[in-house]
């Protein structure tokens, strides 16, 4: 019948010898049945019929293609008899329609079909339905088809496009093997096996598999030489596998698709052998180059994002690297956490660094995972107000009290900024910085101008009320005069003359505290300046104590004021006598303390770095109350009655130790009595005073003294002499230079600072010293040596006015120190 595949389907039916089938002649054929056959004939539309028991196949020319080779035998023929390989899901869904007459439909359906010599692939859009007479009867079947198979193919195929990175960080074939794998494995037709070979640099021959489909290990191995061999011969890479390995289900042939790099060196094959179902013509060849551009374009783009990668996480660590190092060593506290930024959210420490955690008594790692409120105090309307200005403008500057791991409040100047992750997770950064040393000094200059406005006010009355004073003793002494003994008003005078007394010892005192002096300060031995005192100490304590100076072998010398160190051990001694009424003692000792030996000093006050003796002194008395420990310095502070002390003793001792270069301070030890640290300057071997007699204090020394006041001049060249220095005068800084530039020996300059005729003190000393370069130079002035002189380190002055004493002591200093 090859010849009529020319003719028309009409031309069959016309032409087709329907008597020798069980359907008879044509004229036989109820009318049902040719009106319908009539009506497929006329259509564009695939469409077959099948009539009788043996459901005998007539269609259109539209349905030819369906058939393919088995057109135009399959025409009449019966229907099982040209679909042997779907006769079984045929006949079920025929025999349905028949036995209960409703049609029966299907999308997309897959029927492997033989239209050629092989069994192949193919998909419809499809229904049968009844063809009845019109009494209901069924008399035929009606098959309605599309063929979809290009579109089911191709939508399967297309799905290589979706082939896409998931952001893994591997180069290379990793970067996105396993997505194209998972995309190849739901195509089991096209992919009815399939190997990944990654290849070797060396020789471009396959190495390990990065991934198989329906293979195992052995398979894998039988295919390694077929896919070297395959990558040898280039061109289109269609392999051959060996009938050994073959399967039933998969196709004999595969395909080889090699997978190379930017440089378009080979880094990889991937091998695929589709279902035996599936032909391996032009559209499978376009699948295979789709999948090759898709995996070289991903290959390429991976490079690139890598080196992109690269790149950026080197930009980054070297940021990482800066912002951990100011994290790390800013001298501000930094604390990094997680929050809502709102002013009740629970806000986490994420991160924090050392700064931070030392200032709150921490350990870092401690921190970590803390909450905000751990450290505030509760019902703290500072920090709800700042949380709540933070919440609402991003950021907060301003001074809240924290809360250290001891549970003591510390003042923080605090920065906090919020911002947002790319994923929408909020975070802060919270700056702090410890104000406490800011907020003592605060306490410091405001306690200072506050003493100092008191200091003005007391001696503006002290001096006063020391006129007033004046007149009032004046006129007893008069009284008390003219009253003979026996007198009844003599006792009353006399009684108020004590009293105007002791108001002047009491302004006088306080006179001391508000003038500031100068103060004397000697080197000392102090073990024999304690024997010296001894007496005066026992007085001060009274007959019912008793007073034990500790013999030791580190007394050493000292700088201090003798008359300020000899007032403050006799003010501890009566403060002493007072805590110990029912009797105790007095202990003295001395040491060489180390840095954690010192008391705490209860203003945070620094000693000088130079090293110190401890003069110890302790009490085994009631002891200092709490309230009165925080106060003991301040002035005007005692804890004696009204009119037996003024609160100005250890104030007073404070401050001339501290000129000095030392220090008081209180032990922190609480229990009974009292344990008070004198601290004074140690001066080693070497560095002491060579002590002189006032009427011997200079070895002959010879001072260029220059002066322009007669009477001062005359006075001061006295008492030169007198303490044994050899004056050479000068009556202004002319006559002064012209001595310098001569032979004459000069062991020390006292020049005048304010002089007459063109050359100052302060332009005579630098003439000096380039004429005789460190020569020592001391300058007096009348004006304030600070404001005036503008005297530098090596520039000593005294001011005037000055006694032998006070001058004796500045010359013998400034010589030991050259």
């Amino acid at each position: 019948m090859r010849k009529n595949m020319r003719k028309t389907n009409r031309t069959l039916l016309d032409e087709f010898p329907w008597h020798e089938t069980n359907l008879g002649s044509p004229s036989n054929w109820p009318a049902e049945m040719r009106g319908v056959i009539d009506a497929i004939m006329a259509t564009d539309f695939p469409v077959c019929t099948g009539w009788g028991p043996d459901t005998v196949q007539i269609y259109n020319d539209a349905y030819n293609a369906i058939f393919g080779d088995k057109h135009p035998e399959s025409f009449g023929a019966p229907l099982r008899q040209t679909w042997p390989e779907i006769w079984e899901f045929v006949s079920e869904s025929i025999g349905h329609v028949k036995r209960t007459g409703k049609p029966f439909s299907l999308k997309d359906a897959m029927l492997p079909l033989v239209r050629s010599e092989f069994p192949e692939e193919c998909y419809f859009d499809f229904s049968y339905s009844a063809i009845k007479t019109l009494e209901g009867s069924t008399i035929g079947v009606m098959a309605i088809a599309h063929e979809t198979t290009r579109e089911v193919v191709a939508r399967r195929r297309n799905q290589i496009l979706e082939l896409a990175p998931r952001g893994s960080a591997a180069v290379g074939i990793g970067s996105f093997s396993g997505e194209l794998r998972d995309i190849l494995a739901q195509n089991e037709l096209d992919c009815q096996l399939a190997v990944l070979f990654r290849l070797s640099s060396d020789n471009g021959l396959p190495l390990e598999a990065e991934w198989a489909i329906g293979c195992d290990d052995g398979y894998i191995d039988a295919l390694r030489p077929v896919v070297a061999a395959g990558l040898s011969r280039g061109g289109r890479r269609m392999v051959d596998l060996p009938d050994q390995i073959r399967r039933e289900e998969a196709a004999a042939r595969g395909c080889l698709i090699p997978v190379g790099d930017r440089d378009a060196k080979l880094v990889g094959a991937l091998l695929l052998v589709p279902n035996s179902l599936v032909p391996i013509d032009s559209s499978y060849f376009g699948y295979a180059d789709l999948i090759s551009q898709k995996v070289h374009s991903l290959l390429h783009a991976a490079e690139v994002l890598h080196a992109n990668m690269q790149a950026t996480r080197e930009r980054m660590s070297e940021q990482s690297a800066m912002y951990r190092f100011l994290f790390e060593n800013i001298r501000d506290g930094a604390i990094y956490t997680a929050t809502d930024g709102g002013p009740s959210d629970r806000e986490i420490i994420l991160a924090v660094n050392r700064r931070a955690s030392e200032m709150l008594g921490y350990e870092p790692e401690e921190m970590v995972g803390m909450q905000r409120e751990t450290f505030f105090f509760p019902s703290d309307g500072k920090l709800e107000a700042a949380l709540q200005e933070r919440g609402e403008d991003g950021f907060f500057s301003g001074e809240l009290a924290f809360r250290t791991k001891d549970g003591q409040p510390v003042p923080m100047g605090i920065t906090s900024n919020l911002f947002e992750l790319p994923g929408g997770e909020v975070r802060s950064v919270t700056i702090i910085r410890d104000l406490t040393a800011q907020k003592a000094r605060e306490q410091e200059r405001d306690d200072r101008v506050r003493m100092e406005a008191l200091a003005n006010l007391t001696r503006a009355v002290a001096h006063d009320f020391n006129n007033l004073l004046t007149v009032v003793l004046g006129g007893l002494d008069m009284l008390d005069e003219r009253l003979s003994e026996g007198d009844p008003n003599l006792p009353l005078i006399r009684n108020v003359t004590r009293a105007a007394e002791e108001a002047g010892n009491l302004t006088n005192q306080i006179m001391a505290y508000a003038r500031p002096s100068q103060k004397k300060v000697k080197t000392i031995e102090v073990g024999s300046f304690l024997q010296e005192i001894r007496p005066l100490l026992e007085s001060a304590l009274g007959a019912g104590n008793s007073l034990a100076i500790r013999s030791t072998e580190v007394s050493g010398y000292v700088r201090t004021d003798p008359s300020v160190l000899t007032a403050g051990l006799l003010n501890l001694a009566t403060n002493a006598r007072q805590a110990m009424s029912n009797g105790g003692a007095l202990y003295i000792g001395q040491s060489y303390p180390g840095r954690q030996d010192l008391y705490p000093s209860h203003d945070g006050y620094q000693l000088p770095a130079s090293e110190h003796l401890a003069i110890t002194v302790s009490d085994n008395g009631t002891g200092i109350s709490e309230e009165v420990r925080a106060r003991i310095f301040e002035p005007f502070v005692t804890t004696k009655a009204v009119g037996e002390g003024t609160g100005l003793g250890l104030s007073i001792f404070l401050e001339g130790i501290r000129a000095a270069g030392g220090d008081l301070r209180l032990s922190d030890e609480r229990g009974n009595g009292a344990t008070f640290q004198v601290l004074l300057p140690l001066v080693r071997q070497g560095e002491r005073d060579t002590e002189r007699d006032e009427a011997a204090v200079g070895h002959g020394e010879i001072v260029l003294y220059v002066e322009d006041n007669p009477h001062v001049r005359a006075q001061t060249t006295l008492m030169l002499e007198q303490l044994n220095f050899s004056p050479v005068v000068a009556r202004h800084g002319r006559e002064a230079l012209a001595i310098a530039r001569s032979d004459a020996h000069i062991d020390i300059v006292l020049t005048d600072l304010v002089m007459p005729g063109g050359i100052s003190g302060r332009a005579l000393a630098s003439e000096l010293m380039s004429i005789r370069p460190g020569i020592p130079i001391v300058m007096t002035t009348g004006y304030d040596p600070e404001g005036e002189s503008g005297a530098g380190n090596d520039q000593w002055v005294l001011s005037k006015p000055y006694s032998r004493e006070d001058l004796a002591d500045i010359l013998v200093r400034k010589l030991d120190q050259m």
